[in-house]
């Protein structure tokens, strides 16, 4: 087994959907019971492999089976994906210690902090309507608003391959090649969102 660590970039606002929405969002973004946003693993895995078949298309080196088999697909899957938290501005500020020292603040200072105030600290809310082509004025009911993730925020998580020793380098070329292809994520793409860079992580970047 090999671990690969990884660092997601936000390049633009994030939608990465929740689905669920309530009285005053049509559209939340996926976060942890204290309110911080992560990157859902199961969601990472399945953008990989989409990436990975668009460098098929694009003459690499490696085929459709290899993915599949690589991506479990065909047999056991030979990769697992955890998922990915928020980047602390410091070196010593690890996702964990994110997420304690706002557990901390939410239980001692309930009536100043809770889930609602940690998420706003790391998002903002979008508008979008919809414009009537022939009138070019916005269409009656069709106001909708969405929260994103801040742009400039990254997401750390680990990526584990699991084949024997003779397939790790080619699994780990293809998932290496796979993140660099990978530039979105999300929905609203085709509005500005959801721009991303995958790169190994250092705690030097």
């Amino acid at each position: 087994m090999k671990k690969m660590k990884i660092e997601i970039e936000l390049l633009s606002p994030l939608q990465l959907s929740s689905g669920r929405e309530d009285i005053i969002h049509d559209s939340d973004a996926v976060h942890d019971s204290y309110g911080v946003p992560y990157f859902p693993g199961k969601r990472l895995k399945g953008l990989l492999y989409e990436s990975a078949l668009e460098l098929v298309e694009m003459g690499a080196k490696f085929n459709k089976r290899d993915i599949d088999i690589l991506f479990g697909n065909i047999g056991e899957t030979r990769i697992r994906i955890d998922n990915f938290y928020l980047k602390g501005s410091t070196e010593a500020e690890d996702a964990e210690k994110i997420r304690s020292s706002w557990s901390y603040l939410e239980n001692k200072y309930p009536e100043i902090f809770n889930t609602e105030n940690v998420w706003q600290s790391y998002t903002e809310v979008r508008h979008q309507t919809k414009i009537d082509e022939a009138t070019g004025t916005a269409e009656d009911k069709s106001l909708r608003n969405m929260r994103v993730v801040q742009k400039g925020l990254a997401f750390i998580g680990d990526i584990y391959l699991l084949a024997g020793a003779n397939r790790i380098n080619d699994d780990e070329s293809i998932v290496e090649q796979a993140l660099l292809n990978l530039r979105f994520a999300g929905s609203k793409r085709n509005r500005g969102f959801g721009r991303i860079k995958c790169k190994k992580y250092s705690k030097h970047n």
